[in-house]
């Protein structure tokens, strides 16, 4: 029977990882090493984990003093695991039942050097699955530069995977779990440590430029859930992993690498990390504008409901029917007359976040009415507030 070593480590936060390790013992039906990756988890999350580890044989833990990127951790597991598969897995999924020996049966029987499961975005009972849109097959282009790499993005619709059978596929995808053989090192470089943001790319051109068979095992479902917004004391590893600079510098870097004729994401994703890194921020601006016991609108296609961040406020969504998100105006017309309704009852300011910035564009006549008559009395990257009370 083979042995299998599942390296667990961070990905941007630390408060999940107790109930995702949890999970782990819960739903892996067969005998397994496991590999913790501690880098400075804050002391609070490390008991929960150490909690969750306690009395457990099967266990080995590396301690780092200072925070690793996912590469790092990963290059460490593979260091320490000795048996036939290493199963890496980050500290924001949680799996499903059976979720290994599907990945192991998968490799064994297809056959293949690295399996991956179903990803759904989102804690257990959701059911859309995760997929870089992007990233589905590679093709040689002539250019004038030479014969270059095109990257093609998946055909047919992702979603059909919830039924469909495993099946090789040329880029292994996203990171968030994945098993490989441990041979697969013998043939590929380590994890590229100078790669954070684009480490799923980077790894699965390795795969591909190696000719290492890769499987997509729709039995084994996984959840990837990164509930938002980070809690204070994992912003800085938060912030960490999310670095603009480094992100940008990585795009050039892969295209170079790979001989690439253009990278198939761009920093929209990081900088939307970045913006939900800014939420404490926006909160405590809201705190110095609003008081608790006024109400605003607040504009976000209900992005924030029920979100800790918005506790303690007296929130009215837009647009609004029986106290709930009613989604998107029809027209500027509507987007008004449903404004005006809501500020007759008193509300003290409307609040836009990023998620709706477009707004400003598609409602012209809309944005000109508010800026008519109410001033503007905060504006930047993640927020805009109209003062409804002069």
């Amino acid at each position: 029977m083979a042995t299998v070593t599942i390296g667990f480590s961070p990905r941007e936060q630390f408060s999940l990882a107790a109930e995702s390790l949890q999970r782990i013992f819960d739903y892996t039906s067969i005998p397994f090493n496991l590999i913790v990756v501690d880098c400075n988890t804050p002391k609070v999350y490390w008991q929960q984990i150490e909690q969750v580890l306690k009395g457990r044989s099967n266990v080995k833990i590396i301690h780092a003093n200072d925070y690793l990127m996912p590469n790092q951790s990963k290059n460490l597991v593979i260091q320490e695991a000795k048996d036939d598969f290493v199963c890496f897995i980050e500290n924001d999924v949680l799996v499903e039942d059976d979720w290994l020996s599907h990945l192991i049966a998968a490799c064994e029987e297809h056959p293949a050097d690295v399996a991956i499961p179903r990803i759904i975005e989102g804690p257990p009972g959701e059911t859309k699955v995760h997929w870089d849109p992007g990233l589905g097959q590679v093709q040689p282009v002539q250019t004038t530069n030479g014969v270059k790499w095109e990257i093609l993005p998946p055909t047919g619709d992702l979603q059909l995977d919830r039924g469909c059978d495993r099946r090789t596929i040329e880029l292994s995808g996203e990171a968030h779990c994945q098993l490989y053989r441990r041979s697969v090192f013998d043939k590929v470089a380590p994890f590229d440590q100078d790669i954070i943001y684009l480490d799923w790319i980077d790894s699965s051109l390795a795969l591909y430029n190696a000719k290492i068979p890769v499987v997509f095992e729709p039995k084994s479902v996984i959840h990837f859930w990164h509930p938002y917004p980070p809690h204070l004391d994992e912003l800085d590893y938060f912030w960490r992993r999310w670095d603009l600079q480094q992100a940008a510098n990585e795009i050039d870097r892969i295209q170079k690498k790979w001989n690439l004729v253009r990278v198939t994401t761009d920093l929209d994703f990081v900088m939307e990390r970045n913006r939900i890194g800014q939420l404490h921020a926006i909160a405590e601006e809201l705190k110095a504008l609003i008081s608790p016991q006024e109400s605003f609108i607040l504009v976000d296609e209900d992005i924030l409901n029920g979100n800790e961040i918005i506790k303690g406020f007296q929130t009215i969504p837009f647009t609004e029917h029986n106290g709930q998100y009613w989604g998107q105006p029809a027209d500027d017309e509507t987007a008004i007359r449903e404004f005006n309704r809501l500020y007759q009852t008193g509300a003290s300011a409307i609040v836009f976040l990023w998620h709706t910035f477009w707004w400003l564009d598609y409602y012209v006549e809309f944005y000109d009415y508010l800026s008519q008559k109410f001033p503007c009395v905060l504006r930047n990257d993640c927020v805009i507030i109209f003062d409804l009370r002069s």
